[in-house]
């Protein structure tokens, strides 16, 4: 019986204490948007679909569920309206405006172009599950801009808001556990040299301007291995992030952005460095702590927000 009221005990002062009804939850699903965004903006709809001999490649285009897909609703024909009224929508999730009604219209954007394009990554992908996992969070909020610092009246339904928070973070975790123990099956991540190909892939290599820069690590063996294990190291410690102490994860944070940021660098992955920072910032920063100068001075000093 003690044990139980302790446990309730518990429970209430979170719900009480630690509403996530932030400006927190504002940032991370404006990183979202504008790497989608990004992404419809500087590039033609020729690259989203994929044509043989006229036809599309993917089959969403001819499927009944293609008939729901928000970049489909008026048929092919009609895709670049669309794309330029998903633009204007995303503009207006950055905007911050009613996240109650956003959040809808930025799930089903970011499914209907997973199922849609045929030029994605995987931030395209992780932004569709996680602006699913914020539905309830935004639909639950009281505020009429996202960025508004002010923390929501503190009432019992702030347990739903703080679940979905909570398994955001149990999905970033899986996502690093994934990505740094999927990668031990593979023969050239396990003998350490994984990063050679892929900063030398046809596709994802590194830019011209940076090789001369990273042509002598990457030739030399201990470079290279050194390199590759140190990816498998981090994402294993990002995959641990938290049961860390909570003041040691702004830490975690900041490597993590500048790790993703690299990626950018490296890789060209631009959209997966936002949502990936977007999830980031719900796994490791505690959403119920509002960002204002005071807090991103002490994030840019790598000190744990006060």
């Amino acid at each position: 019986m003690q044990v139980m009221n302790r446990i309730e005990a518990y429970i209430q002062r979170i719900v009480l204490n630690q509403s996530p009804y932030t400006n927190v939850i504002g940032l991370a699903r404006s990183f979202i948007a504008l790497g989608t965004l990004l992404t419809l903006l500087f590039n033609g709809t020729e690259i989203f679909i994929n044509m043989i001999d006229d036809l599309p490649v993917n089959p969403v285009f001819t499927s009944p569920i293609g008939k729901f897909n928000f970049f489909l609703l008026f048929g092919i024909k009609q895709v670049l309206i669309m794309k330029y009224i998903a633009i204007i929508v995303l503009i207006g999730i950055i905007s911050g405006v009613y996240p109650q009604v956003t959040c809808l219209f930025h799930w089903w954007i970011s499914f209907s172009f997973i199922t849609f394009s045929s030029a994605i990554d995987g931030g395209d992908q992780i932004a569709s599950i996680l602006t699913f996992l914020l539905i309830p969070i935004c639909l639950t909020d009281r505020r009429k801009n996202h960025w508004h610092i002010q923390i929501a009246a503190k009432q019992p339904i702030n347990l739903i808001a703080i679940f979905f928070v909570w398994l955001i973070r149990l999905q970033m975790a899986v996502i690093y556990f994934h990505a740094a123990v999927g990668k031990f099956n593979v023969t050239e991540w396990s003998n350490g040299t994984g990063l050679y190909y892929w900063l030398y892939n046809s596709f994802f290599r590194m830019p011209q301007w940076v090789e001369p820069l990273m042509y002598p690590i990457i030739v030399n063996s201990y470079g290279i291995i050194l390199l590759t294990y140190g990816v498998l190291v981090f994402e294993l410690l990002l995959f641990l992030g938290l049961t860390i102490p909570s003041k040691y994860r702004i830490y975690l944070l900041i490597l993590g952005i500048m790790f993703h940021f690299f990626i950018i660098i490296f890789l060209g992955i631009f959209t997966f460095f936002f949502s990936m920072t977007a999830g980031l910032i719900l796994y490791l920063y505690p959403t119920y702590k509002p960002i204002n100068i005071k807090t991103f001075k002490q994030l840019l000093l790598m000190k744990a927000p006060t």
